[in-house]
């Protein structure tokens, strides 16, 4: 109840549809943050990854927090890929570089323009995905490590930090706590509260090892018992090549997107993936068929109007510095896209409130959802 409580509509909507979708498990079962930590208003380069909702009057400050990642270059972020399995969800994210991301600056904010998860991961395996950047951070990245872990790891601390509610019900700043390695496997290292433990919301996020003189970042949080008082981590190591080969791609030709008009009638422009689209918009099928860009989250359509509010079943969303109703298309026209429709009736302004709960209430149960009897982080 706190989080329909604290959260803009938009995003209650979401939690809502969630739970009619078959939604997060039962509250005893989701994640809560670091617990047995404290503040950490250092490690700059470890962000909080949250939904952006396209509807004005949705304040950044009111998003959710989803999961944990750390900057590892300039544009590339690394988190667990349960963070960004679906391909639409990046479209919906930003990441927020600050202590406490309720008072976050708008330079602090960076919109998350694509998601990549290792080609192998499933449940509790090679948990691990990057968010490439639209822009630079505003911090300096954590150097990536191929180091492998020390053969004396077993036995010796780990920093771990995270963003979400700790064990006094607080939310929404950074935490980092101290644990214990447990065990080494081929591909993740187990810790135990010492007294710290990540949790939920610190899905993604990083844990740290102090050796050869430096303290290096070594693993991903993935999973671990509900109590939150041990847990798995994938190790960076590891998966060293799979983020490698994203880092030098990103470094060669980081991925842009075309610039933002919305004066452009997207119903008849086509688009054959996210990439064709402006930043905060994304290829989606319109019901002809046909592709076009629509505002991330929303059913294919147009900017209309400059608005300050929904205008009867329209919503009124997000436009670069402005706000615009959001008119959907309705009809299939012969040129691939689709035609805006006139009326001022109908059900399209639900439908497209419904398109971004359906999707951002897929990113919120990622954090909550497990598909094993341990829990994600």
């Amino acid at each position: 109840m706190r989080l329909h409580r604290t959260l803009g509509p938009a995003v209650a909507l979401l939690l809502a549809a969630a739970g009619a979708c078959g939604g997060p498990p039962a509250p005893a079962a989701r994640r809560q943050a670091v617990v047995g930590g404290v503040p950490e208003p250092a490690s700059p380069a470890v962000g909080a990854i949250l939904p952006v909702a396209p509807t004005c009057g949705e304040p950044a400050e009111a998003s959710p927090i989803l999961c944990t990642g750390t900057l590892i270059a300039p544009r590339v972020v690394l988190t667990a890929a349960h963070c960004v399995e679906n391909v639409d969800a990046p479209q919906l994210l930003s990441v927020v570089f600050a202590p406490e991301p309720a008072r976050a600056l708008t330079a602090e904010r960076v919109r998350a323009i694509e998601g990549r998860l290792h080609p192998a991961w499933s449940a509790g395996a090679h948990d691990v995905g990057v968010l490439i950047l639209a822009e630079d951070a505003p911090v300096a990245p954590v150097p990536l490590s191929l180091s492998a872990l020390p053969a004396d790891v077993v036995g010796r601390t780990t920093r771990v930090v995270g963003f979400g509610v700790d064990e006094q019900g607080r939310m929404g700043s950074r935490r980092s706590g101290t644990a214990r390695v447990t065990a080494v496997h081929e591909e993740t290292f187990s810790i135990s509260a010492a007294p710290g433990m990540s949790c939920g919301g610190d899905s993604g996020g990083p844990s740290f090892l102090e050796f050869d003189g430096a303290e290096r970042l070594v693993g991903v949080t993935s999973y671990g018992d509900l109590a939150c008082t041990t847990g798995t981590n994938m190790r960076v190591d590891a998966h060293a090549a799979f983020v490698q080969a994203i880092l030098d791609e990103v470094a060669v030709a980081p991925p842009t997107r075309p610039p933002f008009d919305p004066r452009v009638d997207a119903c008849t422009a086509p688009c054959r993936s996210h990439a064709d689209c402006p930043m905060g918009m994304a290829c989606v099928t319109g019901t002809g068929g046909g592709k076009s860009c629509a505002v991330a989250g929303l059913e294919a359509g147009r900017f209309g109007a400059v608005c300050t509010g929904p205008d009867g079943e329209r919503l009124c969303v997000k436009a670069g510095d402005a706000c615009r109703l959001w008119l959907p298309c309705t009809e299939e026209t012969s040129g691939g896209g689709c035609a805006v429709a006139r009326g001022r009736g109908g059900t399209a302004g639900r439908s497209g409130a419904g398109r971004f709960a359906a999707l951002l209430a897929l990113a919120v149960f990622l954090s909550g959802r497990s598909r094993r009897p341990s829990s994600r982080r």
